[in-house]
């Protein structure tokens, strides 16, 4: 997620239109805020996850690593949704880079369950507790 941040980032500090780089454009700079903001969250969760990875199983267990794929899933989802937005049609050429985190971002979110997956088993598991 961070590697195809900062692709994004110079992609859009780099790519010019209307003699301007398009890193310029207001929306723009909005997307990468909330892709910006989406890393974070995973990183966090993710550490929330791996302070739980030893721990023997039980329920709260369960509920925080479900709540960690979600959240992780769905970052890494958003990050490659909108980085391809960003980078338009050169973004799912496979000479760019960009395009293979992005496929790997979308894979890993499926693996061992998909965002929706976890969000409800996360739901079962908070009426069970």
């Amino acid at each position: 997620m961070e590697v195809a941040n900062e692709l994004t980032l110079d992609y859009l500090k780099q790519r010019k239109q209307f003699g301007v780089p398009i890193g310029k454009f207001q929306v723009l700079q909005h997307r990468m805020v909330d892709m910006m903001s989406e890393l974070e969250q995973a990183r966090s969760m993710a550490i929330l996850a791996a302070s739980v990875a030893d721990v023997e199983q039980s329920d709260e267990r369960r509920r925080i690593l479900s709540a960690a794929k979600n959240v992780i899933g769905r970052s890494g989802q958003f990050i490659s949704e909108n980085g391809i937005q960003s980078h338009g049609g050169i973004g799912m050429t496979w000479e760019y880079n960009f395009a293979h985190y992005a496929k790997r971002l979308i894979t890993i979110n499926h693996q061992l369950g998909d965002d929706d997956f976890h969000l409800e088993r996360y739901a079962n598991l908070l009426q069970a507790g």
